[in-house]
């Protein structure tokens, strides 16, 4: 073999080698499909195997909690509701008191990290912003995740044996057997999937779509490199991520006056079991596309000057058809439903065709 073939040859093996150490990063993310829709099932949830043998589990994906937890018969005290059975522990799963894990949890918790009365084991509760509540302790279990290899990270959750409370509960625990919460933290799965090497980046993101579905990942490379405007992250907000303050386009208003006809068609103020603000026309309205030609796009302003930026919603973005064939303001007053003086950007407004 010539010096210039032997030359070629280590280059090439130079290259092999190299890709082979950027594969774990080209294909660190992990995709999830999501299930679900803003209305009427109220909640997007993904589908998890988590065990040995690994069974399936519905997770509500949650933006504002840090903890991941699932209904859990370590017994059950409060009725099961979930679509699958409930998580059978075993004492092998039992999170101590003292192990990091838990200490991260209950920082993430806002909870006091005292093993005192129970140091074998990690006690939490957390309540939600809707009244709902879940009691129960710190668990660790192999996760069967859709990535490129067969490892199967083993990480701590919550098993929840007693949720109490909650105008909405009842109905989200039918789809789903607990929550998969991603909002800020160190102890939350997509921390500890970074701190176990299986992301690169404590990335996540969705896409949500406007029928219905969508997906969401973990990791950092499905970020668009192209055609996103950056808005940073408000600190000290607890563990749900804001822009900060935001001012509102109040010069939105519909097309016309509520209850003129217009081109044949008429929209009329009604009251709604769904939303508080309401229209309907002469025939039951099928389509959110049927009638987002009668309102204007809202704008939302985050930041001041050079970082200032604008996010533009759609009708289709904030208007919602209800099951009886009305059109609703899919927007609700924060101060009214606990939030003091927060609002959501919820998913009516995040939702897209998804092609």
């Amino acid at each position: 073999m010539s010096s210039s073939s032997t030359t070629m040859a280590a280059i090439w093996a130079l290259a092999i080698i190299h890709l082979l150490l950027l594969l774990p990063l080209l294909r660190s993310s992990i995709v999830f499909e999501l299930h679900g829709d803003v209305y009427p099932t109220g909640l997007f949830y993904v589908t998890m195997n988590i065990g040995e043998p690994a069974k399936p589990y519905n997770l509500d994906v949650d933006t504002g909690s840090p903890l991941t937890w699932l209904e859990c018969d370590a017994p059950l005290q409060s009725t099961h509701k979930g679509p699958h059975e409930a998580y059978r522990p075993t004492p092998t799963n039992v999170v101590p008191c003292d192990d990091e894990r838990c200490v991260a949890v209950h920082r993430d918790l806002g909870l006091a990290h005292d093993c005192t009365r129970n140091p074998d084991q990690c006690d939490y509760v957390f309540g939600y912003k809707d009244g709902e509540s879940s009691l129960g302790v710190l668990l660790a279990d192999q996760f069967s995740l859709p990535t490129n290899n067969e490892n199967r990270p083993n990480l701590a959750f919550g098993c929840g044996y007693d949720q109490e409370g909650g105008q909405e509960a009842g109905k989200k625990l039918v789809e789903a057997d607990g929550v998969l919460g991603i909002g800020r933290g160190t102890g939350d799965l997509v921390s500890q999937l970074k701190q176990q090497g299986i992301i690169t980046d404590n990335i996540f993101g969705h896409c949500l779509g406007v029928h219905g579905g969508g997906f969401l990942f973990f990791g950092g490379d499905r970020v668009p490199s192209a055609g996103v405007t950056w808005v940073p992250m408000a600190q000290n907000v607890g563990s749900h991520y804001s822009p900060g303050a935001a001012t509102l386009n109040l010069n939105v208003q519909l097309e016309y006056p509520v209850g003129v006809t217009l081109e044949g068609s008429s929209l009329t103020k009604v009251d709604d079991d769904a939303l508080a603000e309401c229209w309907e026309e002469n025939e039951p309205i099928q389509f959110v596309d049927d009638v987002k030609s009668k309102f204007k796009p809202l704008e939302l302003t985050f930041g001041h000057g050079a970082n200032q930026a604008t996010m533009e919603i759609p009708p289709e973005n904030y208007i919602v058809v209800t099951k009886t064939g009305k059109v609703c303001l899919g927007i609700l007053n924060g101060s009214q439903i606990g939030l003091d003086r927060l609002n959501l950007i919820g998913g009516v407004i995040q939702c897209r065709i998804i092609s």
